[in-house]
């Protein structure tokens, strides 16, 4: 898989304007995920005026635009050899807390999840995320280390949980 991308490498968006320009005159439909942007944001389809259906361009979203280049602003890595025993629920809890984020905006997204004989790795399109599933987690299982990189620049924010309890 290849590596994530800092915002500074990022190839030109194609998601149909330019940011921090006003685009109120717009109305795009992402083709992944069917976002609506609006003229002020990105909504969820659902919530969208069904008078505008007639203006919507093809695009792609932010968000769509970040998993398919593989540019992540927040990474979380689960290691340890107490993982393996609790592997699915931790899951089950990314995958929750993933949910929630993008019901609230719908450009908050996990990514993607990768995993690995030591634990596995958590991609997320917004720093906050992967702080926020890192402290989740961290607050589930006592007895792990959560450690918080803030980025500098243009690099996204590590955010490591490790746990060495053994489940006997």
């Amino acid at each position: 898989m290849p590596a994530n991308k800092s915002k500074s490498q990022r190839s030109k968006p194609f998601f149909g304007f330019t940011k921090n320009k006003k685009n109120t005159h717009l109305k795009l439909l992402c083709r992944y995920c069917h976002a609506v942007y609006n003229g002020k944001g990105w909504i969820p389809f659902e919530k969208m005026d069904p008078k505008m259906i007639d203006e919507l361009k093809a695009s792609v979203c932010p968000a769509c635009h970040e998993t398919m280049e593989h540019i992540s602003d927040g990474v979380l890595h689960i290691e340890g050899a107490g993982v393996k025993a609790h592997l699915k629920d931790i899951t089950n809890l990314i995958n929750k807390l993933g949910k929630e984020a993008e019901a609230k905006n719908i450009l908050d997204r996990v990514e993607r999840i990768d995993n690995d004989p030591n634990g596995m790795t958590v991609y997320t399109t917004v720093n906050q995320l992967a702080v926020k599933i890192g402290k989740a987690v961290s607050s589930a299982y006592k007895g792990g280390k959560l450690d918080i990189r803030w980025s500098r620049q243009d690099k996204p924010v590590e955010v490591t949980w490790t746990y060495d309890k053994v489940k006997k």
